[in-house]
């Protein structure tokens, strides 16, 4: 799994020599103006209204005892801060994922057609797609709530559960993130749900390593929202190829 993550964020140099060889800039726009939107909307919206609320400090008032209450304000802290986060991050993933699918579907196939140099049967229906894509989504958004509550416990323990919380937490964020835009490919292979499950399953490395960069780009303002959703699906097909064509 190891070799796989670190692969899959290497393919993100290639994913940029195939968009500026083939001119496929045209690809990058609209869901690049998307995920600035809904990146902007979220940062100026929750985020900064928990960033300046008292949040913190009404969940540190909490704790009954005086003498842990610096202890209680650093967890308290911590929990809010990653909870925004989270919060950005997690809901603008899935909107980007889910607005910019058509587009990202597109740039996917034009880049199957480039990398295996023959065209790309096209027997996409509207409606099964759109179901398949809903069940998906749901599924991936159940589990990821969950552990990602679940993860948030480790911030009860000070300093050290906090930073083992935020590593598992990211994981996971990371390894959806991955899903989302391998997903692209294996839709367009006729996969069902159960079989994309099993096949990002077996490769999670590399849903890991594509989710990484894709969140880290998001970590940029700006430049990095707007790159972050191309970039992906050109590396997560150009892997997703070559992990079917071994298969």
């Amino acid at each position: 799994m190891i070799k796989d993550i670190f692969s899959s964020i290497s393919v993100y140099g290639k994913a940029i020599n195939l968009i500026t060889t083939h001119n496929l800039w045209r690809f990058v726009i609209i869901p690049g103006l998307v995920s600035v939107a809904v990146m902007l909307l979220l940062a100026l919206g929750p985020g900064m209204y928990f960033a300046n609320s008292d949040l913190d400090a009404t969940l540190a008032a909490m704790v009954p005892w005086e003498w842990l209450q610096p202890v209680a304000e650093i967890i308290a802290d911590s929990l809010v801060f990653m909870l925004t986060l989270l919060l950005i991050f997690f809901v603008g993933k899935y909107i980007i994922l889910i607005v910019a699918s058509p587009f990202m579907g597109a740039l996917s196939e034009k880049v199957e057609a480039i990398v295996t140099g023959r065209t790309v049967p096209s027997d996409s229906n509207f409606v099964q797609d759109l179901v398949r894509g809903i069940r998906i989504s749901l599924r991936n958004l159940i589990r990821e709530i969950f552990l990602t509550l679940l993860f948030l416990l480790f911030n009860l323990v000070p300093i050290v559960g906090s930073l083992i919380g935020a590593i598992l937490t990211f994981a996971v964020e990371t390894y959806y993130a991955g899903f989302g835009n391998m997903d692209y490919t294996l839709e367009r292979k006729r996969y069902n749900v159960s079989q994309s499950v099993q096949f990002v399953s077996e490769n999670r490395g590399v849903a890991i390593g594509n989710g990484v960069v894709f969140l880290g780009l998001l970590l940029i303002p700006v430049i990095g929202w707007f790159l972050a959703p191309a970039f992906a699906t050109v590396a997560a097909t150009v892997m997703c190829l070559e992990k079917l064509k071994q298969a």
